[in-house]
């Protein structure tokens, strides 16, 4: 059994998300009574965005770490922790034991969840169950039990489902996706920590007023202000601070101007594909579940067509840089590599907690990673052991012998349970109760978007 789970496991980190969202799409638009050729165009449209989408980011990220390396190089760092990045983090993850069980537990956890009517989100992204999958393998490291891991990664899950029930209001708004919910744990995770620094600085009128959302650049500035515009500057600056040559600045400017136009071309198709399994999934619930709202959970690569999170998320490459340098005073030993190119996943949850205004997004994004890269530091020991226990080839610079993970180590969830799970055992599974009861009980009382957000800034979006 446990072969067969690990070699689906690796089966699907080989296809990716390009692959196994859409056919989990169009079987899941089946099962909800759209007919089979709806269900497979839904699929279909659901691949071509995946793939543009990802063919763009990943253009995006190459260009963000050459960049990073650049400011890297030319600053002198000093660190001697690298960020492998997610894509070797995703490979260790579903190579654990825990990552051939993700899956299935994940489902009928959803499931059983649904049922009984303590989430509303009904979570299709699949692939992205190796951040859970990530969480158990670091407390199986730190605890020895594998029955304790599975219980981490289970708690992880249902902390996704409900950070995503909670923003789920102020997530349709501010991005105009009706029936959309994001349990991305990475990007959840980042939120969930920056939720009352957005209260905070939503009620600073000066910084209110200043009023840089996209919206409001592009009416200022006119053509200065559009998109396509926007991402040709930052990328400019970017790549000039990062001292690349005439040549190779133009060639930045000029992706990072694509990158503007062409993912939220990439999400639209991608909402035309699921704009039907979300409205079965609708219909076929409220037939079961009178009075109930449901969601469907996805990537939060869906939001990163929004203007606002792209340009914060291209200006976290200087800013995790000089928070590395900044921090190493304090403890810091990572350097930002890899993931140096998740910005945009950094920032897509972060921009509607404060109306999409670009420099309080980076600031929200600034305060979070400052101290998520204390704790990817204080990780890596853990990281280090699961890289050189699992024998997957990870491609990792000269000169480094401690690795860490941006994305995941950084992120609350992660780091939290890591120390909750360091406890004896009772201890750790009662806080983790109790911190799942009070999520429960936050997402029905006070919705961001409804009870909180918004009401600290007239309008969430």
């Amino acid at each position: 059994m446990e072969t067969i789970l690990a070699t689906v496991g690796n089966l699907l980190n080989t296809l990716g998300p390009t692959i196994v969202l859409p056919v989990v799409i169009a079987l899941l638009g089946i099962v909800l009574g759209l007919s089979v050729d709806r269900a497979i165009r839904s699929g279909l449209l659901s691949a071509v965005a995946f793939v543009g989408i990802f063919l763009t980011v990943g253009m995006l990220g190459e260009t963000l770490s050459t960049i990073g390396t650049a400011f890297a190089e030319r600053t002198g760092t000093g660190l001697d922790i690298i960020d492998i990045g997610w894509p070797a983090a995703s490979a260790l993850a579903f190579g654990t034991p825990v990552g051939n069980l993700i899956i299935p537990i994940g489902i009928a956890l959803n499931v059983v969840l649904l049922f009984l009517g303590l989430t509303q989100t009904l979570d299709i992204d699949l692939w992205n169950f190796w951040h859970m999958a990530f969480v158990g393998a670091i407390v199986h490291f730190v605890t020895g039990s594998f029955g304790l891991a599975l219980i981490a990664a289970a708690i992880s899950l249902v902390i996704a489902l409900f950070l995503a029930d909670w923003s789920a209001s102020l997530i349709q708004k501010h991005f105009k996706m009706p029936g959309i919910s994001i349990p991305h744990l990475q990007s959840a995770g980042y939120m969930l920590l920056a939720v009352p620094f957005a209260l905070a600085i939503n009620r600073i009128a000066f910084l209110r007023r200043l009023k840089l959302d996209p919206d409001t650049i592009r009416q200022r500035l006119g053509l200065l202000g559009e998109p396509v515009m926007l991402g040709l500057i930052i990328g400019l600056v970017l790549a000039a601070l990062a001292g690349q040559a005439p040549i190779d600045v133009l060639n930045t400017a000029v992706k990072t101007a694509a990158v503007m136009v062409l993912i939220p071309r990439m999400v639209a198709i991608l909402m035309e594909g699921l704009t039907p399994v979300a409205d079965a999934a609708r219909d076929f619930m409220t037939s079961r579940f009178a009075g109930r709202e449901f969601h469907i959970g996805l990537d939060s690569a869906v939001l990163i067509g929004n203007p606002g999170v792209i340009a914060s998320g291209l200006l976290m490459v200087p800013v995790e840089i000089v928070l590395a340098l900044l921090l190493s005073r304090v403890g810091n030993r990572t350097l930002p590599f890899i993931d140096l190119a998740d910005g945009p996943f950094v920032t897509a949850m972060l921009a509607p907690l404060v109306g999409g205004d670009v420099l309080l997004t980076v600031i929200l994004g600034a305060i979070v990673m400052g101290v998520g890269l204390i704790f990817t530091t204080l990780l890596a020991p853990a990281v280090t052991q699961m890289v050189v226990q699992s024998g997957v080839a990870v491609d990792i610079p000269a000169g480094y012998a401690t690795y860490t993970v941006m994305s995941d180590a950084a992120i609350s969830t992660s780091y939290g349970l890591y120390y909750i799970f360091s406890l004896p055992a009772v201890a750790a599974i009662i806080i983790s109760l109790l911190i799942l009861v009070a999520l429960y009980f936050l997402k029905k009382r006070f919705a961001l978007g409804e009870k909180v957000i918004s009401e600290g800034t007239g309008d969430a979006d």
